[in-house]
């Protein structure tokens, strides 16, 4: 869950930021007010008289979200100091003490000050002060294109500032995206968007967002690698990381999958130890999840069951119904069988 915090500096500003904490927290995000000590009430977050750019380079670090009612020239000096880059740098918003005008100040894109800006005005009824290029020229910009679908590209920085600079003035860049990925991401302002990836034409620009191996090198393309897919995974007791690994890159290999567009393994509980399993979730360095046989029931019905399988460990098709309940969506790929490891494939069904 994103967390936000307002800081104000006078009274009029600690009205507004209570008024706009309880707006937030009416949409589910977790926010916290910190206020000087002299004007906080009850169990508010305080600071003390000399403490206020301290507080500042802490909430800067801490919080995903931070909101400032106050001069813009405030925040500016007293943020300097600890900005490193928008990659990494929280989303900092900047309001008036009477809510008339909602700044994104840094962090647009990446860390969602844009989006949270327009949130605001929307709650507040203030006006959203957006600068981003690609925003004014109300077009969809690489970054943020790419996080529609938890994107992965090379090259970040260059990148995105190539495209985006393109984008925003008006020129020719391709965008070729598979169908089933087109449930995340709604817009595609200012792409010529292409239907199969051989309509490209030599020497402009292309986006491909796809996770799958199979374009041929392009100078001219970006690969947007979508971090959208769920391995859902059953095995014999104690096979080796060999036979694990061997199993997964057959896998692949079958599907034309990139490996980098997992974002979760899942199986069943009683597998929570199995070597192999923890082996691959530290190869993809995330974590993999396990349920219990009452849950996965719930959705094994979609699938063919062994009634070997069914008899040991409760439910007869680990690695179908793992991926579909943690993704919560059917497969995607048929269930695949090797080295006495089971693999099965699905999408999340939201980001």
């Amino acid at each position: 869950m994103k967390r936000f915090v307002i800081i104000a500096l006078t009274a009029g500003g600690a009205k507004t930021a209570r008024q706009l904490q309880e707006h937030l927290q009416e949409q589910t995000y977790h926010t916290e007010v910190v206020l000087p000590q002299r004007l906080a009430q009850g169990k508010e977050n305080y600071y003390s008289k000399g403490e206020f750019t301290a507080t500042m380079h802490r909430l800067f670090k801490q919080y995903d979200c931070v909101i400032c009612i106050m001069a813009t020239g405030i925040v500016v000096r007293s943020l300097a100091a600890v900005i490193v880059d928008k990659t990494v740098d929280p989303a900092v918003i900047v309001m008036d003490e009477q809510a008339n005008s909602v700044i994104s100040l840094l962090s647009g894109h990446v860390g969602g000050a844009n989006q949270w800006t327009r949130l605001i005005a929307r709650l507040t009824g203030a006006t959203p002060v957006i600068t981003t290029a690609t925003d004014t020229e109300k077009v969809q910009s690489l970054d943020i294109l790419a996080k529609r679908v938890n994107g992965w590209y090379p090259n970040f920085k260059e990148n995105t500032k190539k495209i985006n600079r393109l984008l925003a003035e008006g020129n020719k860049v391709e965008l070729y995206i598979e169908t089933y990925l087109r449930h995340y991401v709604k817009q595609f302002d200012g792409f010529e968007v292409l239907t199969k990836i051989n309509e490209h034409q030599d020497g402009v620009p292309l986006v491909i967002i796809s996770d799958h191996s199979r374009f041929a090198k392009n100078k001219d393309a970006i690969h947007v690698i979508p971090r959208v897919n769920v391995l859902g995974i059953g095995c014999r007791k104690n096979v080796t990381n060999e036979m694990m690994q061997q199993t997964f890159a057959e896998f692949c290999a079958k599907h034309q999958l990139l490996w980098e567009s997992i974002v979760k393994i899942a199986s069943i509980d009683i597998k929570k130890n199995e070597p192999a399993i923890q082996y691959l979730a530290q190869v993809f360095n995330i974590q993999a999840e396990f349920y219990s046989a009452h849950e996965l029931q719930h959705v094994s019905i979609n699938y063919p069951e062994s009634a070997f399988v069914l008899k040991t460990v409760g439910v007869g098709n680990v690695a179908c119904a793992a991926a579909d309940y943690a993704s919560g969506e059917r497969n995607a790929t048929e269930r695949y069988a090797n080295h006495e490891v089971t693999i099965a494939l699905s999408r999340l069904h939201e980001i």
